[in-house]
C-alpha cells in the first residue's frame, strides 16, 4: 500500500457509523522553465501535497481540505467537513460512489526515465526550443515565448463505501510562439508538444511547426463573404470540442446550461460518432479511475449523429437514475468533484487528411480561432469567431486568409460535419480533447462586403 493510500485510509477511519467519508490525497512535483531572446527567462517549481475530505450525512455534503497531514491535521479536516455538512442544503442524490470490484490497469501513465532528467536538462531543452524557433527563417522576428513544463503526480482515494486505490503519472509538455515579419506584416504561429517525459518531446519539430505556421500566413488578407465549406485543422477542431464538451455533462443539462438539454436520443450531428474514453493509451486525460474512484470507461456520447449519452459523475447520474460514466473530475485535493470529459474525440470516418482536403473543393481551411471564449456560447449554441487560415482550391492549400469571421449555430456545425480524418492529436489545454482535420459542409464566412 502506498503512503498516500495509507494516509487516505487514516482519514476515512475517522468517520462516524452514520456518515460516508471520502479522502482524496495528492502529491505533485511541478516544474516550469521559460526562455526568451536566447536566455532562460525564469524557472519555477512546486511540490503541493494535501488531502481533501468529503463527508455526507443525512443527505448533506460537507467538504474541507488541508496541507497539514499530521494526526491533528487529519482530525481537524474531518471535523471541518462535518461542520460544513451541517450547514449544507439537503440533496436526495448526495452520496459517495460505491466499490464495484477491481479497477482495470491503465499502462503507460508513468515514465520512470523522467526522474533522471535534471533541471539543467530541462533548461537546456527550452533554450534549444527557443533557438530553433528563432533561427528557422530570417523572417522570424522574435519568439514571444518558449516554455517547457512537467509534473509528477501521485493520487490516492479511499472511502467508507469500500473504494481504495492509487496511481502515479508523469506529464511533460512544451510550446513555442513564433512571430514572423515581412514587409510590415506581422503574424504569429503557435505549436506544442506533449508526452509522459521530456524524452518524448521533439524540440526541433515543435520549433519548425511554430515558425511555419507564422510564416505561412504572411501576406494574409480578407476574402469576400460567402457560404462555403470549412475545414477545421486538428488544433481548432480540438478547441471546438472543448467548447461543446463542457456542456455534454449531465450536470450542465440538469442546471439548464447546455445546448444539448432535452435532446437525448435526438439527431444532433451528421453521421459521425463522438466518444469519451478515459483509458486511451497516450492520451493526457487517461487514468484507471476518476476523481471519485469509479473506473473510467468508453462512452459513446453521439452515435452516428444521435445523442446517446451525457457524461455523469455519481451525483448527477443518481439524479436521473443512471450510473456514473466514470467522468468525475477535480483540479486537486482542494476541490470537490464534478463531471467533465476525460478524452473526448470524434471517431475517424475512414479518410486521410489529403482525401478530406481534396473532397472539400473550394473551402476555407481554418488554422486558428480568435475570440472563441467570447464568440462561442455553449448554452445558446451561438458560434461566431474570427479565424486565420488558407483558401483551399481542389485540395491544394492556397492563399492565406485573415480578418474573417465564421458563424453558425453549434448544432448546425455538428449536423454539417461530414468527414473526420485519421490525423488526431490531443490538446492538453483546458481538458483533453482529440482534434482531427474535420470537414463542415457549409458555414457563413464573413469577410469583404460585395458592395
Amino acid at each position: 500500500m502506498s503512503e498516500l493510500l495509507e494516509l487516505a485510509h487514516r482519514v476515512v477511519g475517522r468517520a462516524f457509523a452514520t456518515e460516508q467519508l471520502e479522502a482524496f490525497v495528492t502529491h505533485e512535483r511541478n516544474f516550469m522553465a521559460k526562455a526568451y531572446d536566447g536566455d532562460l527567462e525564469s524557472t519555477s517549481s512546486s511540490e503541493p501535497r494535501g488531502a481533501g475530505a468529503r463527508l455526507v450525512s443525512e443527505g448533506r455534503t460537507g467538504f474541507a481540505y488541508t496541507t497539514d497531514l499530521s494526526e491533528d491535521g487529519l482530525d481537524d479536516v474531518v471535523a471541518k467537513a462535518r461542520a460544513n455538512a451541517r450547514h449544507a442544503t439537503e440533496d436526495d442524490a448526495a452520496g459517495l460512489a460505491e466499490a464495484k470490484g477491481d479497477v482495470p490497469r491503465v499502462d503507460g501513465l508513468f515514465d520512470e526515465s523522467q526522474r533522471s532528467i535534471t533541471p539543467e536538462d530541462k533548461a537546456a531543452f527550452v533554450l534549444e526550443l527557443e533557438r530553433l524557433t528563432r533561427e528557422h527563417d530570417p523572417r522570424i522576428r522574435a519568439v514571444e515565448e518558449s516554455v517547457y513544463a512537467d509534473a509528477e503526480i501521485e493520487v490516492a482515494i479511499a472511502t467508507s463505501t469500500g473504494i481504495a486505490a492509487s496511481f502515479r503519472e508523469t506529464d511533460a509538455w512544451c510550446f513555442s510562439i513564433a512571430i514572423a515579419e515581412d514587409g510590415g506584416d506581422n503574424e504569429v504561429g503557435f505549436e506544442f508538444g506533449l508526452g509522459r517525459s521530456l524524452s518524448a518531446l521533439d524540440a526541433a519539430g515543435v520549433a519548425r511547426r511554430a515558425a511555419e505556421r507564422a510564416l505561412g500566413v504572411l501576406g494574409a488578407e480578407k476574402i469576400s463573404s460567402a457560404r462555403m465549406p470549412v475545414v477545421f485543422d486538428p488544433y481548432v477542431a480540438g478547441q471546438f470540442l472543448g467548447v461543446i464538451g463542457r456542456v455534454l455533462t449531465g450536470e450542465a443539462v440538469q442546471k439548464g446550461r447546455s445546448l444539448f438539454a432535452g435532446k437525448l436520443e435526438d439527431k444532433v450531428a451528421g453521421k459521425i460518432t463522438l466518444v469519451d474514453d478515459g483509458r486511451i493509451a497516450g492520451a493526457p486525460g487517461s487514468a484507471p479511475w476518476d476523481a471519485e474512484g469509479v473506473a473510467t470507461q468508453r462512452t459513446e456520447v453521439i452515435t452516428d449523429g444521435v445523442l446517446t449519452s451525457y457524461l455523469y459523475d455519481t451525483v448527477s447520474g443518481r439524479r436521473e437514475g443512471r450510473a456514473s460514466t466514470g467522468n468525475a473530475s477535480r483540479s486537486g485535493f482542494k476541490s470537490l468533484p464534478g463531471p467533465s470529459p476525460t478524452n473526448l474525440a470524434f471517431e475517424p470516418t475512414g479518410v486521410t487528411r489529403a482525401d478530406l482536403l481534396r473532397s472539400a473543393g473550394r473551402a476555407l481551411l481554418v488554422q486558428d480561432f480568435h475570440g472563441v471564449h467570447s464568440g462561442a456560447n455553449p448554452i445558446s449554441g451561438d458560434f461566431s469567431v474570427g479565424v486565420t487560415g488558407h483558401l483551399l482550391e481542389n485540395g491544394e492549400v492556397g492563399k492565406p486568409v485573415k480578418e474573417v469571421t465564421i458563424a453558425a449555430a453549434m448544432l448546425d456545425i455538428l449536423s454539417r460535419m461530414t468527414a473526420v480524418a485519421d490525423d488526431r492529436r490531443w490538446l492538453p489545454f483546458g481538458g483533453s480533447y482529440g482534434g482531427a482535420t474535420t470537414l463542415v459542409s457549409e458555414m457563413t464566412v464573413a469577410g469583404l462586403s460585395d458592395s
